[in-house]
């Protein structure tokens, strides 16, 4: 996927919104059963003090009188008493039962008197753990205490919890329970909110591009559409089903557009042909008047001077004017063609031979190489003839007098290569982008302008890409240029055809 692109910004701004909303809710479900979690473990808290300072009640009820609340407590967790009666087993039962759901290695307890006296503990309680208890769970004027300590390097939550034994002595109850179950719990819930997150993020990366691509389906449409509209083909539509309402209304728009481009294309043509045709018949009488004129006698040496110049110059309007008719039909009159198979080695023979009085005009030497055995294109040798003639006609005019214009065919992956290598003065790199342009001409290098209408190459071109070639060009200054020209080879079953590509 592109990064530069709607669908891939659709994409990720998609994505990141949802992950923004998966990392909040996941923050506050964190938060929240985290929270649960520890009223849970307070809860519990609350009811095993309460539990605790029941039994011990309990067991003072029974031995009230006996001996004094401090001595009678201490005497709760002795397996010394001296005496032992139907109720105190009853309470001791009772007290293990409690001490079996309190967790003899994980839950830790302390029974303080008022001034902070230790009046009881649990065996389990590690070595150092009054301190800290001492410091996080002190007594505070009666009222319940919540706080988390840390023993042994293990999280704790702890209470102090008072209570009145006996009806006579105020207490203090210290009971921590670990906290390692629910921070296992957090653990767990991370995992799964992470993993969970990442797969449903991945999930919407995929869908997302899905749906974005499904969106912008017909945006891509009108890109390609309009990739193949030319001149040549202004008649494709794209078709309007299964779009949405917006969309339906940008290709209907952009149909429309298409619609009114080609009414215009065939309005320029039309009048271009016309122009065409209406200039050259007054043309052709003014250059017949001017013949039959030159033929009469008393004509001075200054006129006939000017009447020459005059019919030169409208030889040149008339060439102009065909050659402007002629690109106008090959970007809308295709039938003009009349393809055949011909072999390409023969043809260039006989170009050449005719292309021979041009160059000897200058003392150029013209040779031509051939590969062995005939080379079949499919095109029309009436177009084909003017291509390659331009071709030699402008390497003999940037040719110096006694120089070379080589002509060689070779065959290249399914096609054949024509090149037209001069040692001329070579193409200026200013000049180079522009040289197909109609009407360019550019300067020699002693500044001069070139003789010529500034159509040969662009009408070459036309007549290679209208026959599914192209036209290519490397020149060095003061060195010369080679053109190559590239045809696609005929197979033994094609069929006379025209492939356009004009530029």
């Amino acid at each position: 996927m592109i990064t530069n692109s709607i669908r891939f910004k659709t994409t990720i701004l998609y994505s990141g919104i949802l992950g923004f909303i998966l990392l909040s809710f996941s923050v506050f479900l964190y938060h929240s059963v985290g929270r649960i979690l520890y009223k849970n473990i307070e809860a519990e808290l609350a009811e095993k003090a309460e539990h605790i300072a029941g039994t011990i009640n309990a067991y003072g009820e029974i031995s009230r009188g006996k001996m004094p609340p401090t001595s009678l407590m201490r005497q709760f967790l002795s397996d010394d008493a001296e005496e032992v009666s139907l109720g105190k087993g009853v309470i001791d039962r009772l007290w293990e039962k409690h001490r079996w759901l309190l967790g003899a290695n994980n839950e830790f307890f302390r029974v303080l008197d008022m001034k902070g006296g230790v009046v009881l503990q649990s065996e389990n309680l590690p070595t150092g753990a009054g301190l800290i208890l001492d410091k996080h769970l002190s007594p505070r004027e009666g009222a319940e205490r919540l706080a988390d300590v840390t023993i042994s390097g293990e999280p704790f939550r702890g209470i102090s919890y008072p209570f009145t034994f006996n009806y006579r002595q105020s207490c203090i109850l210290q009971l921590v329970v670990p906290l390692s179950s629910v921070r296992r719990t957090l653990s767990q819930l991370l995992i799964v909110m992470g993993s969970g997150s990442a797969f449903i993020l991945l999930l919407s990366l995929f869908i997302g591009s899905f749906l974005t691509r499904r969106i912008l389906h017909p945006v891509m449409e009108v890109t390609r559409t309009a990739s193949q509209i030319s001149q040549r083909n202004l008649g494709v539509r794209i078709t309007e089903e299964e779009m949405d309402q917006e969309m339906q209304l940008l290709v209907e728009s952009f149909n429309q557009m298409i619609g009114r481009l080609e009414k215009s294309f065939a309005h320029i043509n039309e009048f271009s042909s016309h122009v065409a045709h209406e200039l050259k018949t007054p043309l052709a009488i003014v250059k017949g008047e001017l013949e039959l004129a030159l033929c009469s006698e008393g004509v001075s040496d200054e006129d006939r001077r000017v009447m020459e110049v005059a019919l030169q110059e409208i030889d040149r309007l008339i060439k102009i004017i065909k050659d402007l008719l002629l690109l106008a039909r090959f970007d809308y009159r295709l039938d003009i063609f009349q393809m055949t198979r011909l072999d390409l080695t023969a043809f260039l023979v006989d170009v050449c031979q005719h292309a021979q009085v041009l160059a000897s005009g200058k003392e150029i030497q013209l040779k031509l190489a051939l590969p062995e055995g005939p080379r079949m294109v499919t095109g029309d040798a009436t177009h084909l003839r003017r291509l390659f003639f331009n071709l030699i006609h402008n390497a003999v005019k940037f040719t110096p007098s006694g120089g070379r214009i080589n002509v060689t065919v070779k065959t290249g992956d399914a096609a054949v290569l024509v090149s037209v290598r001069d040692t001329g003065c070579g193409i200026a790199p200013a000049d180079q982008p522009r040289i197909f342009e109609q009407f360019y001409r550019g300067n020699r290098r002693d500044g001069e302008t070139p003789p010529g209408t500034g159509l040969g190459l662009c009408l070459a071109r036309s007549i290679a890409r209208a026959h599914g070639g192209d036209i290519f060009f490397e020149s060095d200054i003061g060195k010369g240029t080679t053109f190559t020209v590239r045809l696609p080879l005929a197979t033994t079953d094609d069929k006379p055809s025209v492939t356009t590509a004009r530029a």
